[in-house]
């Protein structure tokens, strides 16, 4: 999977960055909310710059927009660079001080370079936008430059505040301590929607923002115990209920909406992958639901296969999406040829086995979107009621640091099969393995059935590149693969 592509700016450009006097800021931070393609998108920082507005990197609604559009979005500061990748070929990357961004390799002008302000890093927004396809932001524009009739445009138009009547009310929040966990039970009187999010270690907060609703109490301030050093409770503007969590550590943080509220249980166990969320509470429930795929189904429903006997193998990438590259070497090749090994292994085993793709071929057609591309990966296996789905990629990074094998789950019905794919990837290729990781990517996420995503092994590696090109140590990868399959078969 091509994740990483980024180009660095001067250390002068860098340097220049910082210095905020480059910008002509209009104002504070806006909170606004707008629509766009029929979604509520709320930008907490957005500013304007004399060349354009800029939001920051980690602003809950550019991320929903990236989402939206089957990618995500990280700033890595050590490095200086903004990341937008998807898994597929696209990877838009901005560098700090570098008034460039690319897409892929191609470069393109931005309308300023990106800035670090307050230490949060801050891109070009309509740049963005324009690199996801999506129409540009609306400029500010003053209330006398505004004809009277004139209407708002279609694809961004401000969201009226709902009324006090049709705002649900947070009732209270109930914090009890456990050994080895904290449960926060935010009661809540009417439906509405929900997003979470926590910042990346070694800043660990967390919080849940509750839309379209009114705090009901005065506002809290609570410890919870060691696993939450306090519990902070909000109105965060005219319709949104703020509950903040600090967390001594990187503790893991599950949520699950309700008829009659949200329930947040912290654990002593480590977080991995995601960093937000979101989905509804009320009369109508979803969890962790994605914008694209509509209400997700409940979690307490077991899935059961049309055709227990089936199982899907997803090679990432094919036909006009390379994916990773480096020489002579194509991600979707080497997914392929994985493939095809741990198809001949199943089959030989007695399992009907159904391919994604069986060549170089895109699975929904040319250049299409990334969402229609991987929708379509999942519809050949949500249309066939499959036993479980297998995606299988080659990564790659912007250095050679990063090498070996990692297995992806997002789904609680996912985890198991990838532990079980990790276990034996461990124990039979002898590289390192970077172990399960919980991410919301499409494939896993909108498969109906238990799924897992392998990166094999990283192209930008040397030494795993070199066992990228041996077709023996290929074979080991879909054995190990295909073991992993069997283990979790027999007690699953």
């Amino acid at each position: 999977m091509n994740r990483y592509a980024v180009r660095i700016g001067s250390v002068l450009a860098l340097g220049l960055s910082f210095h905020l006097g480059l910008f002509a800021f209009a104002g504070a931070a806006e909170n606004a909310a707008y629509i766009y393609d029929g979604k509520r998108v709320v930008f907490e920082t957005l500013v304007h710059t004399n060349s354009g507005p800029a939001v920051s990197a980690d602003d809950p609604g550019l991320h929903q927009l990236v989402e939206n559009a089957g990618g995500s979005i990280t700033w890595d500061a050590d490095n200086q660079y903004v990341l937008v990748t998807f898994p597929g070929p696209t990877v838009i990357s901005f560098a700090i001080g570098d008034a460039h961004y690319l897409i892929g390799s191609v470069s393109h002008p931005a309308a300023f370079a990106p800035f670090v302000r307050d230490a949060h890093a801050f891109v070009p927004l309509n740049d963005v936008l324009r690199a996801l396809k999506l129409p540009p932001f609306p400029p500010a524009l003053a209330a006398a430059d505004v004809a009277p009739t004139a209407t708002p445009p279609p694809f961004a138009t401000p969201v009226p505040s709902p009324q006090p009547d049709q705002l649900a009310q947070v009732t209270g929040v109930d914090v009890q301590a456990q050994s080895g966990s904290v449960t926060i039970r935010i009661g809540i009187a009417g439906n509405g929607a929900y997003e979470w999010h926590r910042l990346r270690p070694p800043d660990n907060r967390w919080w849940i923002d509750v839309h379209t609703a009114k705090l009901a109490t005065a506002p809290i301030d609570q410890n919870g115990g060691t696993l939450v050093s306090s519990v902070r409770v909000r109105q965060q503007g005219a319709d949104t209920v703020r509950v903040a969590l600090s967390l001594p550590a990187s503790e893991q943080v599950d949520v699950t909406p309700g008829a009659d509220g949200i329930m947040v249980v912290v654990s002593n166990l480590t977080a991995a992958g995601a960093v937000h969320g979101s989905g509804t509470f009320g009369s109508i429930v979803t969890a962790n639901a994605s914008p694209l795929a509509g209400p997700a189904a409940s979690p307490a429903v077991r899935y059961v296969p049309a055709n227990p006997h089936l199982i899907v193998i997803d090679p990432g990438h094919g036909g006009s999406d390379p994916g990773a590259v480096r020489g002579s070497l194509q991600e979707k090749s080497l997914a392929l040829d994985i493939a095809r090994r741990v198809r001949d292994i199943l089959v030989a085993r007695g399992w009907q086995v159904l391919m994604t793709r069986t060549d170089d071929r895109d699975v929904f057609a040319a250049n299409d979107s990334a969402r229609d591309e991987l929708q379509a990966r999942d519809d050949v296996a949500n249309s066939r009621g499959a036993r479980l789905l297998v995606s299988i990629h080659v990564n790659s990074y912007v250095n050679s640091g990063p090498h070996g094998v990692a297995t992806y789950y997002y789904k609680p019905s996912d985890l198991a099969l990838a532990q079980s794919v990790s276990r034996r990837i461990a124990a039979e290729l002898g590289v390192n393995n970077n172990g399960v990781i919980k991410d919301k990517l499409y494939v896993i996420n909108h498969a109906a059935m238990p799924a897992a995503l392998v990166e094999t092994a990283y192209l930008s590696n040397p030494d795993d590149f070199a066992l990228l090109q041996s077709g023996s140590w290929r074979q080991k990868v879909a054995q190990a693969i295909a073991d992993g399959i069997a283990d979790y078969t027999e007690s699953n």
